[in-house]
């Protein structure tokens, strides 16, 4: 038998906005009562119990709760309790006594002495039905951790595979992604830590951007159009005069020509450089050397080398991008090709150089030959570059096919982590397979084996027999006779309609109108404590709760109920009671103060939100006031001395009326005259001034006014009260002494 040990969580259901169970609270017990002002949600807790045997409730759509039992299981909402709950509130009866009609629902009861095979049976049954819910609660369980240390395999490879795969499979990665994923695992794909290592260094990249690669496309075209061109100058030679000292001193050969370019231009006949006459024997030498074959010769020169200049600017523009610009897995090799490239071009250009140098020469010597030994060539260049650009193509490569390959990485190493609990996934799905299978057996039984017809066709079983031993006329009986012990008198009773449709509720043989208050609780109570004993409610093994079963009924009729209610419940599995008054609340306690280890006190108290004032509803240990002290009048007290003003006229409201009956409770024993609460109020020697606001307080303030709510409730509340603790205290101070001391 599973009993509830605590309410974890309570949300949207009226003032329970979103409870939760405080860690200091102790847990249900076998009897437990909640005491609570009306208003304060006691009607509402009791409608939650009542949603346990199906898992929700149709006044509250949007319904949460969880509750932990005494198996240390959680039930929440969506599926019933597994222990069957019987509430009676202001839902039952209207669900099962219309008092507008003056009729009630039928109710069976069993009748074992009427058919003694057909209860040996139902007995046996019950017995194995049982048994039956014990093996299945156990396979369940059993199940339920499987599946749960299935959904934990998942949940922990679901974190590394999102670590590992860099959200390139889906953005948040999670244990459902897994369980779908693992389902198109056909076999087992363990990567090696080298291969892992690689596809997770390649997921957590960022894509590059493409780059150029290396062109010497023109370069080397160009380059040997040169090489052509610089043999073929300096092959060729000039006649020409030739004066010794300039052609064996080139510097100073090209220093003459110049002047004699000078001279030519100014027609001068004095040497600019030393002032003397230039002859012109000389300056006929100096042209012989310097003819126009040997200018020809120079200026096609000068144009070789500036060709040479550009092909050397242009090989040493070319240079590799930075290696940061490639992807990483690249850049090793990326960087030993740059080497070689840059020994390659920086080779070339100092043959470059070097041609320069040798075609700038054949100036001084236009009258020889100069033969080419050594001419710069590009094909150890080209190789290295196009080495360089195979890197440079995979690079491109990879950028241009990056989100694929990324997401092919990633599903590697997703299935990789799946493969690692492969088995264990397997083995776990085999296992729940199987008790599913256990299941499908202990619910629907074995065909032609009598021995294992299943809990379906156990219970139908059951149902037969208790059609056969069941009576609602009996029932009829019941509920009459216990109204009658309720009542004390037999003017009410219930009456059988034909065909066990219900019963009519009659005074004096005809339909009961005007029934009072305390009449229609009296019915519906003991309507609600007959149905206890129906053929579909087992009382030792079910829960009972009850909220406020003496509302509206006299002391007498009070006493009454809680004797009903302690033969009706005493054996129950577990039982709640809700109760809004002192009196009855007192009773109860008495009762369950035999055996306090089986009970728990409680009380439902209400705060303010935060944001709108609203009223929220938790659950607190019944206040040691209200189980020590046997008087309203201590409870009064204790309220009205812990008052705290929140400022809200909500909070203030009750406040009124709490003091008033304060008021007349003190003034009862402390001016014991038959007089009214004014008058009595003037015997005391007391402050006339706050006597005439005490009174008015707890006169005015506790009527309907029809003129909406007084802006002055919550100062006055905070003033008057005190006013109150001060009268007394100042009138009689060891009474008061004596509250303060009980309420603390």
């Amino acid at each position: 038998m599973l009993i509830v040990k605590k309410i974890t969580k309570l949300k949207n259901m009226g003032v329970f906005v979103n409870y939760s169970w405080t860690s200091d609270l102790p847990e249900f017990k076998k009897y437990n009562v909640i005491y609570g002002w009306n208003g304060t949600g006691k009607t509402t807790l009791s409608k939650m119990f009542d949603a346990l045997n199906t898992g929700s409730h149709s006044e509250f759509k949007t319904l949460e709760y969880s509750i932990y039992d005494s198996d240390g299981r959680t039930h929440s909402h969506g599926a019933s309790f597994n222990t069957p709950v019987r509430v009676f509130n202001s839902d039952f009866i209207a669900n099962n006594v219309d008092f507008e009609t003056l009729s009630s629902k039928a109710i069976n009861v069993i009748l074992g002495d009427e058919n003694k095979e057909a209860v040996r049976l139902l007995k046996k049954d019950e017995s194995s039905l049982i048994d039956i819910n014990a093996s299945i609660a156990a396979k369940e369980k059993e199940k339920s951790a499987k599946t749960s240390a299935k959904g934990s395999e998942f949940t922990n490879i679901a974190k590394a595979i999102s670590q590992g795969t860099q959200g390139a499979i889906v953005r948040n990665y999670n244990k459902t992604n897994a369980e779908n994923a693992f389902k198109l695992l056909t076999k087992m794909e363990v990567l090696d830590e080298e291969q892992l290592a690689v596809l997770s260094k390649s997921v957590s990249q960022e894509p590059l951007p493409r780059q150029e690669e290396i062109s010497l496309e023109d370069s080397t075209d160009a380059l040997a159009l040169i090489n052509a061109d610089v043999k073929e100058i300096l092959g060729k030679t000039v006649e020409a005069l030739v004066i010794e000292r300039l052609k064996n001193n080139p510097d100073i050969a090209e220093w003459v020509e110049a002047g004699l370019a000078l001279h030519n231009k100014y027609k001068n006949e004095i040497c600019e450089f030393c002032g003397q006459p230039v002859t012109t024997i000389r300056i006929t030498k100096i042209a012989a050397h310097f003819n126009e074959a040997d200018a020809e010769l120079k200026a096609s020169i000068d144009i070789l080398i500036e060709r040479l200049i550009a092909i050397h600017s242009a090989i040493q523009s070319l240079k590799p991008v930075d290696k940061m610009n490639i992807y990483k897995e690249l850049q090793s090799d990326y960087t030993t090709k740059t080497v070689v490239f840059t020994k390659e071009r920086d080779l070339v250009l100092d043959h470059i150089n070097n041609f320069v140098e040798l075609v700038n020469s054949k100036k001084a010597h236009t009258t020889e030959v100069i033969v080419v030994k050594d001419e710069p060539y590009l094909m150890e260049l080209t190789e290295a570059i196009t080495e360089l650009n195979k890197v440079i193509s995979k690079h491109n490569e990879k950028t241009d096919n990056f989100e694929e390959q990324r997401k092919t990485n990633s599903t590697k190493i997703e299935s990789h982590y799946l493969s690692t609990i492969y088995d264990t996934v397997n083995t776990l799905d085999e296992e729940i397979k199987a008790l599913d299978n256990d299941l499908n057996v202990l619910i629907d039984g074995r065909e032609r084996d009598d021995d294992n017809i299943g809990k379906t066709r156990l219970i139908a079983r059951i149902r037969e027999s208790k059609a056969k031993v069941s009576s609602s006329h009996k029932a009829c009986e019941m509920l009459s006779t216990d109204l009658r012990t309720f009542l004390g008198h037999d003017e009410i009773a219930f009456s059988a309609i034909e065909g066990d449709s219900g019963y009519k509720i009659l005074r004096r043989g005809k339909p009961a109108k005007s029934l009072s208050e305390g009449e229609r609780t009296a019915i519906a109570f003991i309507f609600f404590v007959t149905q206890l004993k129906d053929e579909d409610f087992d009382v030792e093994t079910g829960i009972i709760v009850i909220d406020d079963p003496v509302s509206s009924l006299d002391a007498n009729s009070q006493f009454q109920a809680f004797s009903f209610l302690r033969n009706a419940t005493n054996d129950a599995g577990q039982l709640f009671l809700f109760t809004h008054n002192f009196e009855f609340m007192k009773l109860v306690l008495y009762w369950l103060s035999r055996d306090k280890r089986k009970r728990s006190l409680y009380m439902i108290k209400n705060k303010f939100s935060s944001t709108d004032s609203s009223r929220i509803a938790y659950l607190a240990e019944l206040d040691q006031a209200l189980e020590t002290y046997e008087s309203e009048y201590h409870y009064l007290f204790n309220i009205v001395y812990n008052y705290i003003d929140d400022g809200t006229i909500e909070n203030a409201y009750k406040m009124p009326n709490i003091a008033r009956k304060l008021l007349d409770s003190f003034l009862m024993f402390r001016v014991p005259k038959n007089a009214d609460t004014y008058r009595r109020l003037q015997e005391l020697d007391f402050d006339q001034g706050k006597k005439t606001a005490i009174y008015k307080f707890v006169n005015d303030q506790s009527h309907i006014t029809g003129s909406g709510f007084d802006p002055s409730l919550v100062p006055e509340t905070q003033k008057c009260l005190k006013y109150l603790l001060e009268l007394i205290e100042e009138t009689f101070p060891e009474h008061y002494n004596y509250l303060i001391e009980a309420t603390s």
